[in-house]
């Protein structure tokens, strides 16, 4: 602004010098008046080009008045000059208006091609970016055909788990830890199958969740939390027990029907960290993993069909003579000893005749529930009708000795009510220990076996180990 004034201020000045310059040669000297009559001419178009309009009025009027002076003085003949003063200037300001509406014209179709191409430089960042968007979702989204099949390869439950959270931390990614529970059906409980921590290698020890988890498991929705401390729904306060530093959270339930079977949770410490594209894409990968956690689940299911009895829950004898064999192996590698335990019911036949089936079958589910409490780092199964077997891992003679007679104790102390009569049972056992007794599965059978009828001859009711 102050360049223009200064600009305006110096045209002015040597506009007014040339025309007291020329106003000088007409009046003072003797010089042809004509010319310089006509150097007004060339002022006034000059100031009407630099000054505008209005400035350059008064060198309009002044050359004017100055030349009807001369005409008057001189020769009438000069005042001709006056029309042409006026002619020019309307000329002149007539082809400046054309030249300024047409710069006009011309600046303002600048103007919108300007805007045009900023208009367009804008969307073309937009579809860049929606673009880089769109491969990124590809990318994500291409992943997640082999999630079904990655989910597919395997059966165990553990595989399961570790391939889900995998494909968590891979697809939905910017996570600095994420938790895998499984729901207890019988409990309703949230339990900690699976957890990771990018950031540190501390393990995570909540096994049951917050209020977080329990927010997801009751509601059966999808959360997301994009700060925990602005979020109106839950209480910093009671993150108290929760040390681990998060601020934005996603979590998805894993559904069976309208049952929750589990929930995939991920942690970030920064706050706003996950959109709700991201949501999605853990809730597709929780679609996917359910599914895989239902066949695991079941196939679990029909390998403890096939190895456990359907009325004790014990382990079969098959599966059990291949732990035997496995045990005898370690064992032997290792240099340490094992027992064998072969436990009959006393007179089970009278159960059976006197009181019925369903009675027998009370009595030898009591017998498992015994054995499991005593053989708890053990392997018990039931080993044939009446019969049962325990393997016990690093046990000595001696301490399978004492643990035969603790279960015998506890078996005839706590009895039955069978048609509300107390009914008290009472088995023999037979113990036999690896290396001591035998070295080699079959004879260490025999071994415990022949212990068993020993017992049944010598009164039954007792534990031989010799």
């Amino acid at each position: 602004m102050q360049s223009e004034n200064k600009n305006l201020l110096t045209t002015t000045l040597l506009s007014s010098v040339l025309f007291i310059i020329v106003s000088y040669l007409i009046f003072r000297t003797n010089l042809p008046k004509l010319p310089n009559i006509f150097i007004y001419n060339l002022i006034i178009v000059f100031t009407l080009h630099e000054l505008g309009y209005n400035r350059s009025l008064f060198f309009l009027g002044a050359s004017t008045f100055l030349t009807i002076l001369i005409a008057i003085s001189s020769h009438f003949f000069y005042v001709w000059n006056v029309p042409a003063f006026f002619i020019t200037f309307l000329i002149i300001d007539n082809e400046i208006k054309k030249h300024n509406y047409y710069s006009h014209v011309v600046l303002t179709r600048i103007e919108e091609i300007k805007e045009s191409i900023n208009i367009l430089k804008d969307e073309y960042t937009k579809h860049k970016k929606e673009t880089a968007s769109l491969e990124k979702k590809e990318g994500r989204y291409s992943l997640l055909k082999d999630v079904v099949s990655t989910l597919s390869s395997t059966l165990f439950l553990e595989d399961i788990t570790k391939k889900i959270m995998d494909n968590a931390f891979n697809i939905v990614g910017k996570s600095d830890s994420g938790l895998l529970f499984i729901v207890d059906t019988a409990k309703q409980e949230l339990h900690l199958a699976l957890s990771g921590n990018k950031v540190s290698a501390e393990k995570i020890k909540t096994k049951k969740g917050d209020i977080l988890d329990e927010w997801v498991f009751k509601e059966r929705q999808a959360l997301l939390v994009e700060d925990i401390k602005k979020d109106f729904r839950f209480s910093e306060d009671k993150f108290d027990e929760y040390k681990r530093p998060f601020r934005s959270v996603i979590s998805c339930p894993l559904m069976e029907g309208r049952k929750v079977i589990g929930i995939l949770r991920l942690e970030n410490s920064r706050p706003y960290n996950y959109t709700s594209e991201d949501l999605r894409l853990l809730d597709i990968i929780c679609d996917i993993g359910a599914v895989s956690l239902q066949n695991a689940t079941l196939y679990k299911q029909t390998l403890e069909l096939a190895i456990r009895d359907g009325l004790t829950g014990l382990f079969l004898r098959r599966y059990f003579l291949d732990s035997l064999k496995e045990e005898l192996a370690h064992c032997s590698r290792s240099n340490t000893s094992c027992s064998f335990l072969m436990i009959d019911v006393d007179n089970f036949k009278n159960y059976n005749d006197e009181y019925g089936h369903i009675a027998g079958d009370m009595v030898l589910k009591l017998i498992s529930k015994i054995l499991l409490i005593f053989a708890d780092t053990g392997i018990v199964c039931r080993y044939g009708g009446e019969e049962f077997a325990i393997l016990l891992p690093d046990t000595s003679k001696k301490e399978a000795f004492v643990i035969a007679g603790d279960i015998k104790k506890a078996l005839k102390k706590e009895g039955v009510d069978l048609r509300r009569i107390k009914t008290h049972i009472s088995v023999s056992i037979g113990v036999a220990t690896f290396p001591e007794d035998a070295r080699v599965q079959d004879e260490l059978i025999m071994k415990a076996d022949e212990r068993l009828y020993k017992a049944k001859r010598e009164g039954k009711n007792r534990v031989v180990a010799e």
